[in-house]
């Protein structure tokens, strides 16, 4: 009786296992000893912060405590530091929450899902192109061709009103 309640607990939690969703934290704080503020994706302010690091630790001679806070923001992308101008840690947070995707189409995620040899898995519709429009006669139907009787009512004139 233990082992068929063991093998139930196991097979409902691998069962629950599979579904689950993972959110992320989105990342604004690098660096390892020396930490930075960044809420962007630009490769080139990474590469001048590390261009900097490693001018600063040849530099180094006090305490890392006493090191001001590093900031950088793509409002100002060729400035060193932008905790000059009251920039805080938290604005590359808010930054970085403002660069995130709110929502996705299941059409976008395609190119990052392998391609499966499924013959099950329907293939995609063919695309005419973008912003086309195919534009026919129109050709009235067979039934339509008889005459039909107008109804015509005359509009009242201003002295029968």
């Amino acid at each position: 009786m233990r082992k068929f309640v063991a093998m139930a607990i196991t097979l409902l939690t691998l069962s629950t296992a599979g579904a689950g969703v993972i959110y992320l934290p989105v990342q604004y704080e690098y660096g390892g000893a020396e930490k930075y503020y960044y809420g962007g994706n630009d490769p080139a302010v990474f590469a001048r912060v590390e261009r900097a690091s490693q001018l600063h630790a040849v530099t180094r001679t006090g305490d890392q405590s006493t090191q001001p806070i590093r900031v950088y923001t793509d409002l100002l992308p060729y400035h060193s530091n932008a905790a000059v101008f009251a920039f805080t840690a938290n604005d590359a947070r808010n930054e970085a929450y403002r660069s995130v995707p709110r929502y996705f189409r299941k059409v976008d995620l395609r190119p990052m899902v392998p391609e499966s040899k499924s013959a099950a898995e329907p293939k995609p519709a063919p695309t005419r192109g973008s912003g086309t429009i195919e534009i026919k006669p129109y050709v009235r139907p067979a039934a339509d061709a008889s005459p039909r009787r107008v109804l015509i009512l005359p509009m009242p004139t201003a002295e029968q009103k």
